[in-house]
């Protein structure tokens, strides 16, 4: 989606200057136990190719693997050249060099084998040609361990973002996303694409093939039902009873067509970018909508899940002139009633997810509303969108990034979010200074010019996509158990469900103590892991902003003590 400024009474998203607080508490990235040594802040981006100042280059370098997301023990980086033969030197995240060669090609192919590798993130550097000829190539994979299939079904919070038919978005994706762990996908169902003639619909190609290649994947597709239709309220998103009836027919025959339960009403209805209706951008507006929708969609499906209203931030405050927000608007009026649950798009960056847990215009705040209007239940919360973009202007790093997804996942599932769509799944350009092309965890692929003879056939994956599967591997089919009650900076979040796992972290340099009765296995974010034996029953841990995952016999976690 294309992010906006919203109003000052609003919650900070993309670019959001009113709320969108600087993180001056960054520092260098720590290791909290000896065996688990951490990165430091990766660059923004990989650059691919040559330097500006390089002659033209008289070699092709390519990485034609069709994935560069690999589990444990299988595969090798294919790669091919014009060259007779090619150097290659593979980096983990800290830019240590793990290995390197020199390899002959054959038919102008080689490959460097990878299923040795531990789990991780690494960095691929190929050359070929003289120094006065070169051509260099440089691009990055993961090592991943398998996530089980019982970590990726219906229940799971593990969701991103799409835009498949984009460029650089092939169907392919779907399949990394797989592998990362990803149970759900959200993708836009534009109206006017759908329903040419009134009450007459087409369903197009290639938005069916991605439904079906997501079904055969096991994952469940979010339709959003968005957009306008010329044949209705000219052209502009639906307000009158004509318009919003035929649109709430659409968003029912979208989900009957495709098996499909799950319906999201818009796309930030509270901002200007997405919605031009004649009625404007209220709450109040926004409802004819979803009433409409709701109606028409169980009459159609019934048992489907409607979920609304994608604010752009979460709206929930009473601006200082006494007028209500976005949701407490809604949520008055009735608006629970017409959703199975409440979605919103809480874009805070630079700073971290921590601020999700307070009070006020927060999840947790949220929460709280919704249950005191809903007879002291839950209603399922959803952000239907969340990230960080790794542009070289809204200060966050690749790694930075990584870590708040796995911090997002804790803070998130332990204040009532039940499901987490990343924004996005690949990154929408390759430009590093668009904050637009950078939200992604996938790169895009890259295409050979005569300037740069280079490409990459898959889309590489960036920290996220490491940090993705090991969260989705460690957290998958575990309910929120409590926190261990320390401290901030510093955080443990309990999960539990055959074992107990916390995910323990600090926004600055903390020490803990781990308080276990027996041997501890500590899981990185690359997924590297370790066992660690207590003394006297206890166990130091320099807890910094990338999580870990804390298994075994843990009877605690604390502020460390002399």
């Amino acid at each position: 989606m294309t992010h906006t400024p919203i109003d000052a009474g609003a919650m900070p998203g993309s670019g959001r200057p009113p709320r969108d607080r600087p993180d001056s508490r960054r520092r260098p990235l720590l290791t909290r136990v000896p065996a688990l040594a951490l990165a430091p802040v990766l660059a923004v981006s990989l650059i691919v190719g040559l330097p500006p100042s390089a002659p033209a280059a008289t070699h092709t370098l390519s990485v034609t693997s069709p994935s560069l997301i690999f589990q444990r023990g299988q595969g090798a980086v294919e790669f091919g050249s014009s060259a007779a033969s090619v150097s290659w030197t593979v980096s983990d995240e800290q830019g240590t060099r793990v290995r390197g060669g020199t390899s002959w090609l054959s038919g102008g192919k080689a490959t460097i084998p990878v299923a040795d590798l531990a789990p991780g993130y690494f960095q691929l550097s190929l050359h070929a040609g003289s120094a006065t000829d070169p051509t260099d190539l440089h691009t990055s994979f993961a090592v991943i361990e398998p996530v089980p299939d019982s970590a990726v079904g219906p229940a799971s919070p593990f969701g991103a973002a799409v835009h498949i038919g984009r460029t650089g978005w092939g169907l392919n994706v779907l399949d990394e996303a797989r592998k990362a762990g990803i149970a759900h996908i959200r993708e836009d169902a534009w109206w006017d694409r759908f329903e040419a003639a009134k009450g007459s619909y087409s369903f197009p190609a290639a938005f069916s093939a991605e439904m079906a290649h997501a079904r055969a994947l096991g994952i469940t597709p979010l339709i959003i039902a968005n957009g306008a239709n010329p044949l209705y309220d000219k052209g502009r998103t639906p307000s009158s009873p004509e318009g919003i009836a035929a649109f709430g027919a659409f968003a029912g025959a979208l989900l009957k067509h495709y098996g499909q339960s799950d319906v999201e009403v818009l796309n930030e209805y509270n901002a200007g970018t997405f919605n031009n209706s004649a009625c404007g951008q209220s709450a109040a507006c926004y409802l004819d909508v979803l009433k409409g929708v709701d109606q028409a969609v169980k009459a159609a499906v019934p048992g489907a899940s409607v979920v609304g209203p994608a604010t752009i931030g979460i709206g929930n405050c009473v601006r200082a002139d006494g007028t209500k927000c976005f949701a407490p608007d809604l949520i008055d009026r009735g608006g629970l009633k017409e959703v199975d649950a409440y979605s919103v798009h809480p874009y805070h960056y630079p700073g971290g997810p921590e601020w999700l847990r307070g009070s006020g215009d927060t999840i947790a705040g949220l929460r709280e509303r919704i249950r005191a209007a809903n007879g002291g239940k839950d209603k399922p919360i959803v952000l239907s969108e969340m990230g960080w973009p790794t542009d070289t202007g809204h200060g966050t790093t690749e790694r930075q990034q990584a870590d708040n997804l796995i911090r997002l996942y804790a803070i998130g599932l332990a204040n009532g979010v039940s499901r987490i769509y990343w924004y996005d799944l690949v990154d929408d350009g390759s430009d590093p200074a668009e904050k637009e092309q950078n939200f992604g965890m996938l790169r895009q692929p890259v295409t050979a010019t005569a300037a740069n003879p280079v490409a990459v056939t898959a889309n590489a994956p960036k920290p996220a996509a490491v940090a993705q599967a090991v969260a989705a591997r460690m957290l998958g089919g575990k309910t929120y158990a409590g926190d261990d009650g320390v401290a901030a900076p510093a955080y443990s979040v309990r999960f539990t469900g055959g074992v107990t796992t916390r995910v323990v972290w600090a926004t600055t340099a903390r020490e803990l103590t781990v308080s276990a009765t027996g041997p501890v296995t500590l899981v990185d974010s690359w997924g590297r892991r370790t066992v660690e034996q207590p003394t006297n029953g206890r166990l130091t841990l320099e807890a910094g902003p990338s999580p870990v995952f804390v298994e075994g016999p843990v009877t605690g976690v604390g502020a460390a003590t002399p």
